[in-house]
């Protein structure tokens, strides 16, 4: 052991009995760093610097969940050619341990590991130097520990591996972002896989690198992998049901992810809990009544809106409610949907009623068919009580509506929305078009002074007091151009033509590849590349005066 023990060490465990005690066994070692596992994570490791170390220790491996995620992290802070070595526990110390064997029966339970599967798991960064059952003896017991402190040590097999000179995740993740074809991109993904296979971060930059090279068929698999290295991690999990639904698996992919959130303590943004009566699981409506409780955010409830008149005219339901936020109460209420409208403030006012349903739950036991959804849309409306908007500008132009940021707080708003309005100055150089920004929120003092000093650019934020306003703006305007927000969802949703600027990894709804919406059949999508905003943006003026030449050869009615 004196070769392992040599040099810069970690000892990852260093409880009561730390490898520090055995240092007179080691004279080769420099210096021993303590990672106390009571009170540091050892499994992510956070902190600890990649290789660095010339060997590392531990005899906590059994107490991990996942011991090949930690022994992979492990083996990341260990330099090339240094050595990790690992006690395993042949018995249980403690309830919900692992115990490690060197027996492969297929009758194993879940908690027995077999050491030399562990040591062929990470063959492709390291090396098998030792194997073996080992016996402490007391004569090698250091002054002060008892042989009731050793005892659970007194048999265990040690594994001693050897690290190889293999490239650093960061290295392997910037050779995937430089790669220049098709070929090099795969070979590169399956290398970050094969090397890093229990890092989070491997996924999520492999899910990217496909995206961008239109290999998204091949992420369901990506992420299956995921779910089966990392079981006890909740983002591969959330990312394969996402996953599975932008495929175009929707129901499978929507009871996966509710499968996910089922019994977790999930704080949704509508602070009002759900009622006590029964949560709706595909049950036949027939004669039933049922509330759609208010859940995320403004575009979502907007999105799943159509539910409400899908529940009413298809399903038999004799009465359908709809818990919304305040914002959306006119709006929804103008719809004639059929369904009794709500707002979260009155919501502990309602009669009982036989279900409640979350939004998200409601495609997970509806049969949906991508390719053939209930023809809802439109399925809103600008109240017909209210005077048509007067738009300001040229009559004759083309009247665009612009909507360049979404809301700060949204969780991918770093991706979806613009960096600037200025990103769109080579639309506003068109002829012929009045642009009439809708901005509300982060973006507005931008639009204002934009409409300030260009000319065919109009600020409409002073006119925007409810959903209501939107609505009737979006009724005479021929054409929204947005990033992903609540507003694009509502002209969606009024079948009013929208142009769509989409990140790279954008939301489930827009699915991949395509560039249209099966949700909202008047939506065209403008998906970004990794080229930047710029290259849309030069994709949506090519289109825009394509459509200004078929509106003067028509005149003016396009």
């Amino acid at each position: 052991m004196h070769d392992y023990f040599s040099g810069i060490g970690l000892d990852i465990g260093a409880g009561a009995d730390p490898l520090s005690v055995y240092g007179r066994f080691f004279p080769a070692i420099q210096q021993l760093i303590a990672w106390n596992a009571e009170s540091r994570d050892a499994v992510h490791m956070d902190g600890a610097p990649s290789h660095v170390f010339d060997f590392v220790h531990s005899d906590c491996l059994g107490r991990f969940s996942n011991p090949h995620q930690a022994l992979a992290r492990w083996l990341e802070i260990v330099k090339p050619g240094g050595y990790l070595v690992l006690t395993l526990p042949t018995h249980v110390a403690s309830p919900g341990e692992c115990i490690f064997t060197l027996s492969r029966s297929r009758a194993a339970p879940p908690h027995e590991v077999n050491a030399f599967d562990l040591v062929m798991e990470a063959s492709a960064v390291a090396t098998c130097e030792r194997v073996c059952v080992v016996r402490e003896a007391d004569e090698n017991r250091p002054p002060g520990v008892t042989a009731a402190t050793r005892e659970t040590g007194a048999l265990a097999i040690e594994v001693v591996v050897r690290k190889c000179d293999v490239p650093e995740l960061h290295a392997l993740l910037s050779a995937i972002d430089t790669a220049d074809s098709e070929t090099a991109v795969l070979e590169r993904c399956r290398e970050a896989l094969r090397l890093y296979p229990y890092r989070c971060d491997t996924y999520l930059c492999v899910n990217m690198a496909m995206l961008r090279w239109g290999f998204s068929r091949k992420l369901e698999g990506v992420w299956a992998a995921a779910v089966r290295r990392l079981p006890h991690e909740h983002l591969p999990k959330l990312f394969h049901a996402l996953m599975l639904i932008a495929l175009g698996m929707l129901n499978k992919g929507f009871k996966r992810r509710e499968a996910l959130f089922a019994g977790t303590v999930w704080q949704r943004r509508t602070s009002v809990p759900p009622p006590a009566y029964a949560d709706w699981r595909g049950e036949s409506l027939e004669g039933k009544s049922i509330v759609i409780w208010s859940e995320f955010g403004l575009g979502d409830e907007i999105f799943f809106f159509r539910f409400a008149r899908m529940f009413s005219e298809r399903s038999g339901a004799a009465s359908v409610t709809v818990v919304c936020q305040t914002p959306l109460v006119e709006l929804f209420r103008a719809a004639g949907s059929g369904a009794t409208i709500c707002g979260v403030k009155d919501a502990r006012q309602l009669p009982p009623h036989d279900y409640w349903v979350y939004p998200h739950a409601i495609p997970a036991w509806a049969p949906l068919d991508i390719d053939h959804l209930p023809d809802v849309v439109p399925y809103l409306r600008a109240d017909p009580a209210h005077a048509p908007i007067a738009l300001p500008g040229n009559p004759h132009a083309l009247k665009v509506g612009v909507v360049f940021k979404g809301a700060p707080t949204h969780e991918n708003d770093a991706a979806r929305s613009l960096p600037s309005l200025d990103c769109l100055a080579p639309l506003f150089a068109l002829d012929g078009v009045e642009f009439h920004v809708m901005q509300k929120g982060q973006g507005e003092g931008e639009a204002a002074e934009y409409a300030a000093r260009v000319p065919n650019v109009h600020d409409l934020a002073p006119s925007i007091h409810s959903f209501g306003d939107t609505a009737r703006m979006l009724a005479a305007l021929d054409l929204l151009i947005s990033v992903d927000t609540s507003t694009a969802n509502l002209a969606g949703a009024m079948g009013r033509p929208v142009w769509l600027m989409l990140p790279m990894l954008c939301d489930w709804r827009w699915h991949l590849d395509r560039d249209d919406s099966p949700w909202y059949p008047s939506v065209r999508l403008f998906r970004e590349r990794g080229e930047g905003w710029s290259e849309v943006v030069l994709r949506i003026r090519a289109a825009l005066e394509q459509r200004l030449a078929v509106r003067y050869i028509m005149g003016g009615a396009a």
